[in-house]
């Protein structure tokens, strides 16, 4: 297991500061089942589960241009254990530095790989800090081949504000603006304003020395889970801050098709532009084009799900089963889709 500082450049403005690749080893626990994860059944249904329990079952439409989202068993999310107040003193550089972000940034990674309930498996993780935008700067959620591929870059994350909402079943009409990649989805129900945690976390919001809360980028879903701290988000939002957000995800290297050609355009260009004149400014230019078009394959994210044991028949029954012993208000005509007794 290594940790190394992080140095893409490809993940583009979502990121706020410095992090860190987590390369995990291909042996023993990582190659098992995390305790948190998703899996898959044809067509195009998942279910994410912790432990065991089911905290979510998804349903995408054939066409791609529909989801839908029913929430399980929201009182066991997968979680770090709590943040003991020893913790939060050793942590003494000014918040929102690159030294408070380092530290963090280490302690959470290292939480992350001590688990007694793993979230991460074989391969390459990146931790790294992420910066909250406007929901009118998030982009529509790509539903085109054209529009997407293997290894997309993250989405920035959006609408905080709806961490306060938590419904049992919803669906989203992804062919429209009305839904943006980069929305936030908590895994339990925030807890009331009264709660002692959250007074606690309230008084580190006002003095801006609130630890970061990690986020987990599903890029099939185009969102970010809220692993941990619930009530840190909860708390930021009571008292109208900007909470700080660590951000996880999985990387992939993904070749560009068109790199040669980039690569060969590149050489033409650093030929035209040195014969101008070779002056400091303009080596330094030319050489950070090369660099920028000769320096590997670009890094991405994708999110691996599992085989779901027992296919679509099993998804079924479990999402029925929950309905009759969990009553919630929904249209028949959104229920019935879901569940696939509608085409």
């Amino acid at each position: 297991m290594a940790f190394t500082s992080d140095d893409t450049r490809d993940w583009g403005p979502s990121v706020a500061g410095p992090g860190m690749l987590l390369d995990i080893p291909r042996e023993g626990r990582w190659l098992q089942r995390p305790s948190l994860h998703f899996e898959v059944a044809a067509p195009y249904r998942l279910r994410l589960t912790s432990g065991g329990q089911p905290l979510l079952w998804v349903c995408i439409d054939s066409y791609w241009d529909q989801c839908g989202f029913l929430r399980g068993t929201a009182s066991a999310p997968w979680g770090l254990p709590p943040l003991r107040a020893a913790e939060l003193r050793e942590v003494t550089h000014e918040p929102g530095t690159d030294r408070w972000w380092e530290a963090w940034t280490w302690r959470l990674g290292r939480a992350l790989t001590e688990s007694l309930h793993p979230l991460l498996y074989a391969g390459r993780w990146c931790l790294r800090p992420v910066r909250a935008i406007d929901v009118r700067q998030a982009s529509r959620y790509p539903i085109s081949p054209m529009e997407w591929g293997f290894g997309e870059e993250i989405a920035p994350p959006h609408s905080l504000e709806g961490l306060s909402r938590f419904e049992t079943f919803w669906t989203e009409d992804w062919a429209t603006e009305s839904v943006l990649s980069g929305a936030v989805l908590p895994l339990r129900a925030a807890s009331p304003e009264d709660d002692g945690r959250v007074k606690s976390w309230r008084k580190h919001a006002r003095d801006r020395t609130l630890p970061p809360a990690l986020l987990l980028y599903v890029d099939l879903l185009a969102k970010w889970l809220v692993l941990d701290g619930h009530d840190r988000l909860q708390a930021a939002l009571l008292e109208g801050v900007t909470p700080p957000l660590l951000g996880l995800w999985p990387v992939v290297e993904r070749a560009d098709p068109s790199r040669a050609v980039s690569q060969q355009g590149a050489l033409i260009a650093a030929e035209f532009q040195l014969r101008a004149g070779e002056t400091p400014q303009r080596i330094d230019q030319v050489n950070r084009m090369l660099v920028r078009n000769f320096a590997g394959p670009r890094r991405g994210t994708v999110t691996r799900a599992w085989p779901l044991r027992g296919g679509l028949e099993v998804w079924r029954a479990e999402v029925l089963a929950w309905r009759r012993w969990n009553t919630f208000p929904t249209a028949p005509q959104p229920w019935e889709w879901f569940v696939g007794t509608t085409s």
